[in-house]
């Protein structure tokens, strides 16, 4: 009996450590770092818990959503002795531990942008807190200052107004510029979005079909249209940050030019936008993960850096241009791009991710550049990869990197044999093609292929054939121009 309760009790509490929390950390658009620990995994309950920050921030907004997990409590000294004097807390958050604000002297205002979370003790004596009308559980605190313009409501915070919801004229938003005498500089997190059930689905919003945004909009928060049925985003030009999921799953989507001072595209901005057909990234411009993650009609894209999952799934995809000189190719970056012909590496690139380009069926040619490292089944189920050229630089090839390239023929080395093991080009029957050089170290690798030196074999046989054929013709030729000169004398 006792044998069996103690497997139960550890039975349990190995589930409750599949299901404990993992450590984390984001940078913000505003340089904010966050340190956070994960539960969960699935929604409702997916969420997150801020542990630490660096930030430098006069007007500090804390995130509702971190990398996808959703901002629920705050801990103790996770703000210790930060240099704000106002902070915004967004909605969703449930509870600030004691001593979470401990140090930050010059913090005097706090701004909560939903209902009242359990936070007895997290900040010191003497800080104003300021709610939002409506927001249950704040009885007794400041009201923040709110005006409405157009079906849209504004709320009035140090560094301008922010629009935190409200309703469209004839399926449009139009953001206005000034309200209250405030420049309006941002819409907040959630402000136009689907609704959140208790089951965790969303149920999607409709009635917004075009989104007017004004000069002088800085910033478009965390899941500000997620899940709602937007078609088009007038983009102003002083537009510097897209933040994360603000686009999650706008279905309907058809474009978004990017303006000109945007330097900032979030985790997962665009994932699931099915009718996004093309997207054009200047350099300079930090994309988040999964940026364009899901999205099932792009079909042309421009970017500066490929960070993990940034193209995954996004079966229309036939032509990328990568500008700017990024180090690395992210995991799962072209992940199943079934569509995609050609890839061509900047120089700068060093690193290709696991599974980057994985069952890219229709990826023919690839340029890899100065490549260091191919990284696990990069380019696995590639089947219509004829041939590929292995740069001097390669030093190491993961796994099953070129497994089930079934097209594949020629490996073309440029250098010596990089490390790697049997299962590199599982399933091909390509043949290494390299100078008398390098022939002994790619005879001695594990990877199983026949190794021939270039221009050798048959292949040199053939070109020493026509070779000598062409200069026959060339004999035979001249001897007949000498032949009819002479005639004519």
């Amino acid at each position: 009996m006792r044998r069996a309760l103690l497997l139960a009790a550890m039975a349990t509490l190995s589930v409750i450590a599949l299901a404990g929390c993992a450590e984390a950390s984001e940078t913000a658009p505003d340089g904010s770092v966050y340190e956070y620990e994960t539960y969960g995994s699935s929604h409702p309950n997916y969420y997150c818990v801020i542990t630490g920050a660096e930030s430098g921030s006069e007007v500090l907004h804390v995130p509702a959503v971190l990398e996808g997990y959703d901002v629920r409590s705050i801990s103790s000294g996770a703000f210790d002795g930060c240099a704000a004097k106002a902070v915004v807390v967004p909605p969703g958050v449930r509870s600030i531990e004691a001593g979470a604000f401990r140090g930050c002297e010059r913090l005097t205002d706090v701004y909560f942008l939903g209902d009242r979370p359990d936070m007895g003790g997290a900040f010191r004596e003497g800080v104003a807190i300021h709610s939002l009308e409506g927001a249950a559980g704040w009885e007794g605190s400041e009201t923040i200052a709110n005006v409405e313009a157009y079906g849209v409501e504004y709320a009035i915070l140090p560094d301008g107004a922010m629009a935190v919801g409200g309703v469209p004229t004839g399926g449009v938003l139009r953001i206005s510029s000034e309200v209250g005498g405030e420049k309006v500089s941002s819409i907040g997190p959630y402000a136009f979005a689907g609704a959140m059930r208790a089951d965790g689905q969303v149920e999607r919003r409709s009635d917004i079909v075009e989104a007017v945004l004004p000069e002088g909009l800085a910033a478009i928060g965390q899941r500000a249209f997620y899940y709602s049925d937007i078609e088009r985003v007038s983009v102003p030009e002083s537009l510097g940050a897209v933040d994360d999921e603000t686009f999650r799953a706008c279905y309907r989507l058809e474009s978004f030019d990017l303006a000109g001072s945007t330097r900032y595209i979030g985790f997962e901005a665009f994932r699931d936008c099915r009718s996004l057909e093309q997207v054009s990234v200047p350099e300079g411009v930090a994309i988040g993960e999964g940026a364009f993650y899901l999205c099932s009609s792009l079909n042309r894209a421009e970017v500066c850096s490929t960070p993990a999952r940034i193209f995954g799934y996004c079966g229309a995809l036939e032509s990328v241009d990568i500008g700017g000189s990024p180090s690395s190719i992210g995991d799962m970056a072209f992940y199943r791009c079934s569509s995609l012909k050609e890839a061509s590496l900047p120089g700068s690139v060093r690193t290709i991710g696991s599974e980057a380009f994985y069952g890219c069926e229709s990826l023919c040619r690839v340029s890899l550049g100065s490549v260091e490292e191919i990284g696990r089944s990069a380019f696995r189920g590639c089947s219509s990869m004829a041939s590929v050229a292995m740069p001097a630089s390669l030093g190491r090839v993961g796994g099953y990197a070129f497994a089930d390239c079934v097209s594949l023929g020629e490996v073309h080395a440029r250098g010596g044999c990089p490390e790697g093991d049997d299962t590199v080009f599982l399933n091909d029957s390509a043949k290494v093609l390299c100078s008398a050089e390098h022939r002994g170290s790619w005879e001695r690798s594990p990877f199983g292929l026949e190794v021939e030196e270039e221009g050798g074999g048959t292949s040199g046989f053939l070109m020493l054939v026509v070779i000598v054929a062409a200069a026959a013709v060339v004999a035979l030729l001249g001897h007949a121009i000498l032949r009819r000169r002479r005639a004519r004398i």
